[in-house]
């Protein structure tokens, strides 16, 4: 059963616009939540981007420090055995970087030189030189460097000297390739969380850093708040943490705006604490501050956003309006709408057909793009019957160059006598060849060296216009003219040869022998009224092709008439002396190649 696109059109407007007005809601109410939740995704991950390089910022400069003084020691200015200039290094280490909590400097044996912050120690720094060997884990800590080529975040560890907990940055020592010892930087969690504290200022939201997913690395209220942590637990557990919102993160319930979110790498998540709703959005950084990733988040009170949903009720209001109006237009469109689709058809049902003269005239429509498809159909069936008219001009085979000057200049494709090279090439043992190989090879071979000869004329500025059972006939200068024809023949001839001699054509090595002559020709297009071919003829024509036979005569591949041999460039070529050519009264010079190699055209 089919039914019209008239009734298609009038029904689909009218009979559904109730369930496209209730649809239309929907997806007005949905598409302005999602809008909401766009700028809530976007608000969030802009600042936990921030957070992220707020945090890439802090510890830039120990990064740049520790990459200096590991050259310094690889350079030999700073040296174990030189104490003086290591602790003077050191003290100027520590005051470019006040911020730092301290630094340990030390050999293989863990002797070393350890000096700690101005602002942890409460008293002006001061470098302490001796074996560390004692503190507990250091041996490790130093073996383990030895298989790291690069700075390393290590775990926060708790400095009771400092009463702090801070991260640590290690930095293998190398000299001429040899391990030597190890720098590290310490950078107290307390100055993270007091960075947290003006974005929390500046942008009313609540920032955290987290280690791994289980402790708090660093919170606005961090420095503040009493803190349970001992050497075996650095960092306060997330689950307890004292900022009672912050310690729902392990539980956190998956938001359906995640997808919102620009960023891929974006995290978030909801969960309610004394009736209200907190929404967390988070990500994670690697090989920044620990040796776990860190979760750089943020976590805000939905009621921030409780103005872009108000603003959702008036939205569904003018949405029915819309809709209604947009109604009765739809009824006006639908009439409007069919005519030149109706007519189209039509016309496309007649070039099915293959009627491309008698085709409907095609309204042109007010909608613009039924005015283009108009326009495209049109455009398409003109150029159906150019296609046509070459087919049936040309046949299946049209050089492409000729087809090319067809289309945009017909009128220089009318009967014309010009000078121009023709090249024929007839393949040798072609008859032996055929006994032996079967019809379905033998076509095979004969595509392939059809195709081959025929790329190189075309590469040369020639055009193949027949095929004559395992013959070739070429001519040069037509359509297109060109002043160097004569010396682009005798180079596609010789290139000719230099495939063939490379090539092998179902295991066999083809031979061809080839004739070029050079002179007056008729080229037009000549044929039955119902096929036409584009082509040449004249005596030029048969002398190439007695030039081809000739060869069996001298033993050579290629002949060249004296008449093509005038027009190319001396020294490439060696006369043969004067030949009687069958149909001629007069012999004529005959000339062949020096070498195989094709010389450069003009």
């Amino acid at each position: 059963m089919t039914v019209s696109i008239r009734f298609v059109m009038i029904v689909g407007f009218c009979g559904l616009l109730a369930v496209s007005v209730a649809a239309v809601i929907v997806t007005g109410v949905a598409g302005a939540l999602g809008n909401t939740l766009t700028l809530m995704a976007r608000d969030s991950a802009q600042m936990v981007e921030e957070a992220r390089r707020d945090l890439e910022t802090e510890l830039a400069p120990i990064q740049n420090q520790s990459a200096y003084i590991a050259d310094q020691f690889a350079q030999g200015r700073l040296r174990f055995d030189q104490p003086n200039r290591l602790t003077l290094a050191l003290e100027s280490s520590m005051a470019a970087l006040p911020d730092l909590a301290g630094m340990l400097v030390m050999d293989t044996n863990a002797i070393g030189f350890r000096i700690l912050g101005e602002r942890r120690n409460g008293k002006l720094p001061a470098v302490t030189i001796g074996n560390f060997q004692s503190e507990p884990g250091l041996a490790q800590v130093i073996d383990l460097a030895r298989y790291a080529d690069k700075p390393v975040w290590r775990r926060p560890v708790w400095i009771p000297e400092i009463q702090q907990t801070v991260i640590n940055l290690h930095t293998p020592l190398y000299r001429d390739g040899e391990y030597i010892g190890l720098l590290i930087q310490g950078k107290a969690v307390a100055d993270l969380s007091s960075r947290l504290r003006d974005l929390e200022e500046d942008k009313g939201k609540i920032p955290f850093l987290l280690y791994g997913e289980g402790h708090v690395l660093a919170h606005p209220g961090l420095a503040e708040l009493a803190l349970d942590v001992t050497e075996e637990m650095p960092l306060p557990l997330v689950s307890s943490f004292q900022d009672a919102i912050l310690a729902e993160f392990p539980n956190l319930q998956e938001v359906i705006f995640e997808k919102y979110a620009e960023s891929e790498n974006l995290r978030m998540g909801r969960t309610e604490f004394a009736d209200r709703s907190y929404l967390f959005s988070y990500t994670e950084v690697t090989g920044i501050a620990a040796d776990l990733p860190i979760v750089v988040g943020l976590y805000v009170d939905e009621a921030r956003y409780q103005d872009f949903r108000d603003r959702l009720r008036s939205m569904i209001l003018v949405g029915i309006g819309v809709l209604m109006i947009s109604g009765i237009l739809a009824l006006l469109m639908a009439k409007a709408t069919v005519r030149p689709i109706l007519a189209l058809s039509e016309a496309s049902a007649q070039v099915a057909s293959g009627n491309y003269d008698n085709l409907p005239v095609l309204p042109k429509s007010r909608m613009r793009e039924l005015r283009e498809a108009s326009n495209a159909f049109e455009a398409m069936v003109h150029g159906l019957k150019e296609r046509a008219r070459i087919l049936d001009l040309f046949g299946r085979v049209v050089p492409e160059k000729v087809a090319e000057r067809m289309l945009s200049a017909p009128d220089e494709l009318a009967p014309q006598t010009v000078e121009a090279t023709v090249l024929f090439c007839d393949m040798a043992n072609f008859t032996h060849m055929t006994e032996e190989l079967g019809p379905a090879k033998v076509v095979a071979v004969l595509n392939a060296y059809f195709t081959d000869i025929v790329d190189v004329v075309h590469g040369h500025g020639g055009i193949v216009t027949q095929f004559q059972g395992d013959a070739i006939l070429a001519v040069f200068n037509l359509p297109i003219a060109d002043a160097a024809h004569a010396e682009k023949a005798v180079n596609a001839a010789r290139e000719i040869q230099a495939h063939l001699a490379e090539r092998e054509y179902e295991g066999r090595r083809l031979s061809c022998r080839i004739g070029i002559a050079t002179g007056p020709l008729i080229a037009a297009n000549v044929g039955a009224a119902s096929r036409m071919n584009y082509t040449v003829h004249g005596d030029t024509v048969n002398l190439a092709a007695r030039l081809e036979q000739l060869n069996k005569e001298l033993g050579t591949t290629i002949l060249i008439a004296g008449s093509t041999a005038a027009r190319v460039r001396k020294g490439g070529l060696l006369s043969l002396g004067e030949r009687a050519v069958r149909g001629r009264d007069h012999p004529i010079e005959v000339f062949a190649p020096l070498k195989d190699t094709v010389e450069a055209e003009a």
